[in-house]
């Protein structure tokens, strides 16, 4: 969150409408929480003055149940916006740090009765309790902790793999699995590979989280990928869901052409509500050099993008619906400078960014800036310490002003299907969807009773833009 957007807020604060109650100066945690998301809504929401919106806000109380308000007075386009009462997860998510077993997934239909649901094993990260377990792409999971999945209750079972601290599974082949989650890094810089294919030199990465960390990750990937000579490039954001507006930035910079970076050209350009237009700077660069403080380490990192752009002449990126936010603004803003293939399916449609607040901190800023009357810092910091909020700020675009993502996401130029049980691993040119990129489409396994479940009623990855 940068500084001017907390000075700003502070001085929207006095002005709240927000005081309609009149209460005794030790305030419970619900006016401390409605405080918080009323005056971090009212102020940079993207969509604040649409009617439906600005009639919410204005009738917004102390007495309303936050997390239902805020997701109450989203704009109708707006599946994002969200504040939590504990914000662990979410974090885990972003800084791709905590307690994990190191395993991504996909529901699907086990029989043509569509009466079990088994899940997929769409990767593993290395070092995790699932890889040193020996899961890999396309195993079958058909028990959690002995239960077996039907469509009622897969939801429920699944979850599990994001609250146990250990699990046993029963897969597909007969085996039995069993866990303990651990607190680990899990390396979005998954698969970093060389392909000669049809005389072509091509490069292949799977990059699975925006994360800020990944940036030094990425460096080493492409100082690697340009020692080898590659011409192209085959990125992988089939499973990426997005992140750090800064991660894009600095990979775009990898992978445009030298004279783009070095030159510092428009990358993205962010479109703002009109009270934070005049305060953020709405235009991000491509950069041969960028600094960020490291979440793991709290450190200082430099990367310098332009000494490992390998200058490639054509860039592949694998899509499915999950790929979002981040990983469509990458596409976005590199389409007017290099030719740019999409493969696969239509990405999510995330066409816009946030910022995530926590509640500590946005107390601790107003106070400083003389914020309320009649609040107890302190209490205010305690009652809501695991509370934050992620918030739709803009909506980003390329150098024109162009959001391809949106309304409904990036069309595929070419149609590809990602099929986690054909039999390949990541980064194998037979692999159904890398496949595709190289122009050797192959058949995909014959599996009918294998249809996705429509996604709904369990934990899963959801998008997010950071800035």
């Amino acid at each position: 969150m940068k500084r001017s957007i907390f000075s700003l807020l502070a001085m929207v604060v006095l002005a709240s409408a927000c005081h309609k109650d009149s209460m005794d100066d030790k305030r419970p945690a619900a006016y401390y929480a409605n405080t918080f998301a009323f005056n971090t809504m009212n102020t940079y929401y993207l969509w604040k003055d649409e009617p439906e919106v600005a009639s919410e806000l204005q009738d917004w109380t102390i007495k309303e149940e936050p997390i239902e308000k805020v997701t109450k007075t989203r704009y109708k386009a707006d599946r994002w916006t969200r504040l939590y009462d504990d914000t662990s997860s979410f974090e885990t998510l972003v800084t791709g740090s905590g307690k994990t077993f190191g395993l991504e997934y996909k529901p699907y239909y086990y029989d043509e009765e569509k009466t079990r649901v088994i899940a997929v094993v769409l990767f593993t990260y290395a070092g995790s309790p699932a890889c040193n377990a020996g899961l890999k792409r396309g195993d079958g999971i058909l028990t959690v902790n002995g239960e077996i999945m039907t469509p009622d209750n897969y939801g429920r079972i699944l979850n599990q793999l994001y609250t146990e601290t250990s699990l046993e599974m029963e897969l597909a082949d007969g085996r039995t699995v069993r866990m303990d989650a651990i607190e680990m890094y899990e390396n979005p810089v998954h698969t970093v590979s060389l392909i000669e294919y049809n005389g072509v030199r091509y490069g292949y990465l799977h990059f699975s989280n925006f994360t800020l960390d990944a940036c030094k990750d990425l460096e080493t990937a492409f100082a690697q990928l340009k020692a080898v000579g590659i011409q192209e490039l085959v990125l992988d954001l089939r499973y990426n869901t997005g992140g750090y507006a800064f991660t894009s930035m600095a990979l775009a910079s990898m992978m445009a052409p030298p004279e783009v970076v070095s030159g510092k050209k428009v990358f993205n350009r962010d479109i703002y509500n009109d009270i934070i237009s005049g305060e953020e700077k709405a235009e991000t660069y491509f950069t041969p050099e960028c600094t960020y403080t490291s979440n793991i380490t709290k450190e200082k990192v430099t990367v310098k993008p332009l000494d490992v752009n390998p200058g490639i002449r054509h860039l592949w990126v694998l899509v499915t619906g999950s790929s979002a936010s981040a990983s469509e603004a990458l596409i976005c803003g590199l389409k007017p400078y290099m030719d740019v293939t999409v493969v696969g399916g239509t990405t999510s449609g995330k066409f816009c960014g946030g910022n995530f607040i926590k509640a500590t901190d946005w107390y601790t800023a107003v106070e400083k800036d003389n914020g309320l009357k009649n609040i107890d810092y302190d209490d205010a910091r305690q009652s809501l310490s695991t509370w934050g909020i992620y918030v739709i700020t803009s909506r980003y675009a390329d150098c024109n002003g162009v959001t391809l993502s949106m309304p409904d996401g990036i069309p595929a130029d070419i149609s590809g299907e990602d099929v986690p049980y054909d039999g390949y691993e990541l980064g194998d040119p037979r692999e159904s969807l890398l496949s595709s990129a190289l122009g050797a489409v192959k058949s995909v396994p014959e599996a009918p009773y294998f249809v996705p479940v429509e996604q709904t009623g369990y934990r899963s990855k959801f998008s997010v833009l950071l800035h």
